[in-house]
This record gives C-alpha cells, sequence and structure tokens, in this order.
C-alpha cells in the first residue's frame, strides 16, 4: 500500500520475519518504529516477545488512528503521531554529532566517541518513507539540521536519524531503496555507516517483492546493522546478497546450514576497504571489474569533457518532432517544414521571426550514427533571448554546442548506443562526450559503444541513469598505437556502413570493434 507521504507498508511475512530475527529480540529492549504504518513489524516483534517497550511513530494521522485502536489494551506500544525526522522527543535522546562533519577538532572527537556514549533504543526497525516530496520550507528545515547531506529523499534521512538514538551495540534493521550504496549524493552518508557501524548483511532485492510496489529507478534492499566504535567498525567484514528470485529465499539467510542457491550472488567487503574507494562506494563486480574501478589511473574525464546539455525550460513550447510516429512524440507539435533552418550560432537564427533547427533529443535507435533529426528546437534569436533570462531554462554548456563529439542518452538502456554528434545542439537528456584530442574521437566512440563501458557502467550505479558525473569518473586505457590505428580504421569502415544502410556488416564489424575493447581492458 502506498498513501501520500510515500509510505510502502511492508506486506511480505518472509521479509518481515527476516528483519524481526535479525535483530535479536531479548527482554526489556526498548524498541522503535519511526513510521510505523499499519504496525506489522511491532505484530511480528510482539510474537517474538512481549516483554519490550516499542514507540510506534508515524506523521499520517489516519495510521495513528488504527495504530491507537490496535494497541489500546497493550501497554508496551505507544503511539504517537509526529514527524520523526523533525521530533523534539527524539532530538533529546540524539548524538547529531554523528552526522556533522566540521573541521573542528572537538566536532570530531564527538564524533569519534559517538560509538561509545548516547543512544536511547536498543533496536530499531523499519519501512521509512522513500521519494517523498518536501516543500521548500520543510527542505530547508532538513538542510540545516543534516547539514551536508542530499534532503531531496527521506530515506537517507530516516537512517541518519534512527543511528543517532541507537544505543552503542544497538540493532537497526530497515528497508529501503539500494541507491545509498552507490549514488555520489550518498558518500558522506555511506562513509558514516562504515566508520560508526558494523554492517552485518546487506539483501538487494527488485521491488516488486512487495505487491503494488515497482520502481523503474532502483532495487529495494534490507540493511541490518549495530553501531559501534569506529577502531572495530572499520575492521568489520560484512556480505552483500543478491539475485533473489523470491521473497522466500530470503528467509533461507537465517538458517544455520549457510546453503544458499546458486543463484544467489554473495560478496564480503572490509569496511577500511570501501571507505578507501572513491566515494566510498559499494562496487558489487567480480575482482577484475572491481580493480578497475576502484582506483584507475586515467579516467574518462581525464581525456574528455563529459557534459549535459540545453533544457528549454517548457519543452512542449518549444520542441517540436518531425513526426507523430517518433516515440515520445504524442503531446508534441509537428514542425512546419520551412520553419527549419540551418544554424550553428548560439545568438540563434537572424531575420525570422520563429525559427527551428535539429535538436538530439532522445536514443538513437543505432550505434554510431544516428538516422535522421527526429526533433527540433526553436533558435530564432528571440527565443534565445528568452532561454538566457528564464529561471526555468538552462543554458548550460554551451561552449559545447555544435561541437563534434559522442552523444548517449541518459537514460539507461539494456545496451548503450553511442552515436556521434556535429552541428548540433543536444538536450539535457543526452550525456555529451568531447574529446579533448580529437584523435581520439573514434576510439571513444568504439570505446563508449562496448560491452565492456556497458558492464562497467552498472557496476558503478546500477540506477536508472547514466549521469555525467558517473561516465567522466570511468577507467580509461588507451592500447597502443597500432591497435589504436586499427580501432580508428574499422570505426571509420562501421560508420560508412551505417550511412547506406548495410547493417548487417555494419553489426559484425562492431563485433570485432567490441572484442578488440575487451583485449584492452580485461
Amino acid at each position: 500500500m502506498k498513501d501520500l507521504f510515500c509510505s510502502y507498508y511492508t506486506n511480505s511475512k518472509d521479509i518481515t520475519s527476516y528483519m524481526v530475527e535479525k535483530l535479536h529480540i531479548v527482554e526489556k529492549d526498548r524498541i522503535l518504529e519511526p513510521s510505523a504504518g499499519e504496525g506489522i513489524f511491532i505484530d511480528k516483534v510482539l510474537e517474538k516477545n512481549r516483554m519490550v517497550q516499542i514507540d510506534a511513530l508515524d506523521i499520517n494521522r489516519e495510521a495513528i488512528a488504527v495504530l491507537k485502536k490496535k494497541y489500546e489494551n497493550n501497554d508496551a506500544v505507544v503511539v504517537r503521531e509526529t514527524d520523526t525526522l523533525l521530533d523534539e522527543q527524539l532530538d533529546a535522546y540524539s548524538c547529531s554529532p554523528l552526522w556533522l562533519k566540521e573541521l573542528n577538532p572537538l566536532y570530531e572527537r564527538q564524533r569519534d566517541l559517538i560509538g561509545d556514549a548516547g543512544g536511547h533504543y536498543s533496536k530499531i526497525i523499519g519501512n521509512p518513507p522513500y521519494g517523498a516530496w518536501q516543500d521548500y520550507e520543510k527542505r530547508n528545515i532538513l538542510k540545516h539540521k543534516f547539514a551536508g547531506h542530499y534532503v531531496k529523499e527521506t530515506y537517507s534521512l530516516f537512517l541518519l536519524r534512527c543511528l543517532s538514538v541507537l544505543k552503542s551495540h544497538g540493532i537497526l534493521s530497515f528497508i529501503i531503496p539500494d541507491t545509498y550504496l552507490f549514488l555520489n549524493v550518498y558518500s558522506r552518508l555511506r562513509e558514516i555507516l562504515f566508520t560508526n557501524t558494523k554492517i552485518d548483511e546487506i539483501l538487494i532485492f527488485p521491488s516488486k517483492f512487495f505487491p503494488g510496489v515497482r520502481f523503474g529507478y532502483s532495487n529495494l534492499s534490507i540493511i541490518t546493522l549495530a553501531r559501534w566504535e569506529k577502531k572495530e567498525a572499520v575492521n568489520h567484514v560484512f556480505r552483500v546478497v543478491q539475485g533473489f528470485h523470491s521473497p522466500s529465499e530470503i528467509g533461507m539467510l537465517l538458517e544455520k546450514n549457510n546453503t544458499f542457491p546458486k543463484h544467489l550472488q554473495v560478496y564480503h567487503f572490509k569496511q577500511k576497504d570501501i571507505l578507501n574507494h572513491e566515494q566510498c562506494r559499494i562496487i558489487l563486480a567480480d575482482k577484475k571489474t572491481l580493480s578497475l574501478l576502484s582506483k584507475p589511473s586515467k579516467k574518462l574525464g581525464d581525456v574528455a569533457d563529459v557534459v549535459t546539455g540545453f533544457y528549454t525550460g517548457d519543452n512542449l513550447r518549444f520542441i517540436r518532432t518531425a513526426s507523430k510516429d517518433v516515440k515520445g512524440a504524442k503531446n508534441y507539435k509537428v514542425v512546419e517544414q520551412d520553419k527549419v533552418f540551418h544554424c550553428t550560432s548560439l545568438y540563434g537564427i537572424s531575420n525570422v521571426q520563429e525559427g527551428y533547427i535539429p535538436y538530439i533529443k532522445s536514443a538513437s535507435q543505432r550505434r554510431y550514427v544516428r538516422q535522421k533529426d527526429e526533433w527540433f528546437v526553436r533558435w530564432d534569436m528571440k527565443t534565445i533571448e528568452f532561454y538566457n533570462s528564464n529561471k526555468k531554462s538552462r543554458f548550460q554548456n554551451s561552449s559545447f554546442y555544435f561541437n563534434t563529439g559522442i552523444g548517449i542518452p541518459m537514460v539507461k538502456s539494456r545496451r548503450i548506443h553511442a552515436f556521434l554528434m556535429s552541428n548540433h545542439v543536444f538536450d539535457q537528456s543526452i550525456v555529451g562526450i568531447f574529446p579533448k584530442d580529437t584523435a581520439k574521437l573514434y576510439y571513444l566512440l568504439a570505446l563508449m559503444n562496448s560491452d565492456v563501458i556497458n558492464h562497467l557502467i552498472y557496476a558503478v550505479n546500477p540506477s536508472a541513469n547514466n549521469s555525467a558525473n558517473y561516465i567522466k569518473g570511468l577507467p580509461y586505457i588507451e592500447p597502443d598505437e597500432n591497435v589504436f590505428i586499427q580501432i580508428n580504421n574499422k570505426v571509420q569502415e562501421l560508420i560508412d556502413l551505417e550511412k547506406v544502410e548495410n547493417y548487417e556488416k555494419a553489426d559484425d564489424l562492431h563485433k570485432e570493434l567490441n572484442g578488440m575493447i575487451e583485449q584492452i581492458y580485461f
């Protein structure tokens, strides 16, 4: 069930049972459920042991009414309607230095001592809201309270908040999206986790395990951890398990025989090693891939500028399509051909009232070369003036407009289709790659179309987007001169084949190039 607070209620018995078992509940535990919802976790905890005290919090008044009715005769459960992230009672229990990152040695000392002091709850369990939009007033409050952390997504703030009220050696188990493992915006959160807690186990599974919940951008995860002193936390080894086919397989991890289905992928990490990775990122990959990504000697960003493109501020107003048959063109007007011009000026088309130029907005059906122009953007001088003054428009990285480079779509697909761009403006949905040395253009084009790069991109960031920051951090390896020349020649031949629509030979040549890139990297 999903409500207006973006709470996805836990309704899988296998997942609920696993999480409650991982808490190792004992008598007199003081337990926090920070987003209690329908009380699924509370019911399971009470089944295990009634000699506990549970604080059940939720911001949803309707959920609170149900919970109060449900537990009105149970003194073990205290139900409160509150915003967990801003709750004053939790503030009194909280050790906020946990997430502070100040240069002041006093704060650093406080942060190092967090594992030995403070806290209120011995156990915390929950499925906090994710994807909830925060109004700007609350966002400003959260920016101040969780300074330096990403506040547009709520689940990470719930995790920080609950860590700060967890007792030393207390246990927490949460269901949250898996994006905290690899996205750059969560690098500080990862540093805190691997420095101040011992991660017991992280499970990654499809969101479809919850009926009615499907994320296109990520999987879900269960993270179980205990708050601990830094000197012991950093040397701790934990495991990550993924590849589950059904929720029932999660319960198998609790069995003592420790025999798992062969399709499950199990990774072990020392927390200190992850702290040494760039951005403290967890990379779920084989040893060769992990070695390539951990500390590359040269990155793609060292040999090319990697940038995102233009945004009009109102696409339906300023963008036209070649025809209604173009994918995604349903709500767009078809361009009038007599209003299409050739122009490569950032100042716009002169002496016209309304004019459009070809525009790169969507993925290419073929690798290496786009077959035709399907999109057009308004580019007369009056409209350019509007773009430059309008707060919603983003005339970003304009020095690369109309240059020769390589485009890839921001949104991931099963295989990347990288293509040449020249004399075009490209949309913010496209990542542009512009080699600093033009002699590397064709090699980079082959590289970006390779299975190797596709594999590395998914290892670095398994979410739905190929953002510029992740692309520029990919390892760059260049072959010796002879192989480099061979690849350049083959790419030129392939481009010629694409232009005359000899796709069969072009595909054969791509397979050959793909194999050459694999030999260079692996």
